[in-house]
C-alpha cells in the first residue's frame, strides 16, 4: 500500500494510537477511582448501620429501665388502689395504606405501664418460635421502641405475642409495628404489621 509511504500519514496512524492509549489510560485511572468511591461508600454504609443498631440497642436499654422504674413505681405507691395495666390489642393489617391511620386511642400517662398484645393469625401459639417486636414512627420510620427474645401465648383463644412498655413510648402520632419470626437469626420473616395512632391525651384508655 502506497499510502504509508507517506510521511503524513504515518504520523496520523502514530498520533491516534497515542490518543487511545491515553484514553485507555484515563479510562483505567477512572475505574480505579470509582471502585475506591464505591468501596468508601459501602464502609461508610457499614460504620452508619453499626452505629445506628448501637443507638437502638441502647434505646431498647433505655426503656426497659424506664418500664422496671414505672412498674416499681407502681408497687411503692402506698395506700393507693391497684390500677389495673392496661392492654393494646392489635390486628395485622392485610394492606398498608398510604395514608396514616386516624387515632383511635388516648396516650397514657409516662409512668404507666402498658401491654401491647399483637395478635396473630394462628389459634395456637408455637413456643418453638422468637419473635422480635419493632415500633417506628408512620411518616418517618424512626425506631422509637423494640423489643426481642419474645414467643407467643394464648390470649383469648388465639395466638398472640405480649410485651409490656412505657406509657412514655406512646406519645401522640401515628406508629408501624413491625413483627418479625427471627427463629433463624440469619433469616428473619416478617410475621405480622399492625398500625395505631395516639391521639392528645384523654380519659379514655389507650387499648380495648
Amino acid at each position: 500500500m502506497q499510502g504509508f509511504d507517506r510521511p503524513i500519514l504515518q504520523w496520523l496512524f502514530v498520533l491516534l494510537g497515542v490518543l487511545l492509549m491515553a484514553v485507555a489510560a484515563g479510562e483505567a485511572v477512572g475505574l480505579r477511582r470509582a471502585h475506591a468511591a464505591l468501596a468508601a461508600l459501602r464502609r461508610d454504609s457499614l460504620d452508619a448501620r453499626v452505629a445506628r443498631e448501637r443507638l437502638e440497642l441502647r434505646l431498647a436499654q433505655e426503656q426497659s429501665a424506664r418500664e422496671s422504674f414505672a412498674l416499681e413505681a407502681a408497687r411503692q405507691q402506698g395506700g393507693a388502689a391497684p390500677v389495673a395495666e392496661p392492654t393494646l390489642t392489635l390486628s395485622p393489617v392485610t394492606r398498608r395504606q398510604p395514608t396514616p391511620p386516624e387515632p383511635t386511642v388516648g396516650a397514657p400517662p409516662p409512668t404507666q405501664t402498658v401491654q401491647l398484645r399483637l395478635m396473630l393469625a394462628g389459634r395456637r401459639p408455637d413456643p418453638s418460635k422468637r419473635y422480635l417486636v419493632t415500633l417506628r414512627s408512620w411518616s418517618g420510620g424512626e425506631v422509637r421502641w423494640s423489643r426481642g427474645d419474645l414467643r407467643a401465648t394464648a390470649v383469648d383463644g388465639r395466638a398472640a405475642v405480649t410485651a409490656r412498655m412505657a406509657g412514655d413510648v406512646l406519645a401522640p402520632g401515628a406508629y408501624e409495628i413491625l413483627l418479625s419470626d427471627v427463629t433463624a437469626a440469619d433469616a428473619p420473616a416478617e410475621a405480622g404489621a399492625y398500625e395505631v395512632a395516639v391521639r392528645a391525651a384523654s380519659d379514655r384508655s389507650p387499648g380495648r
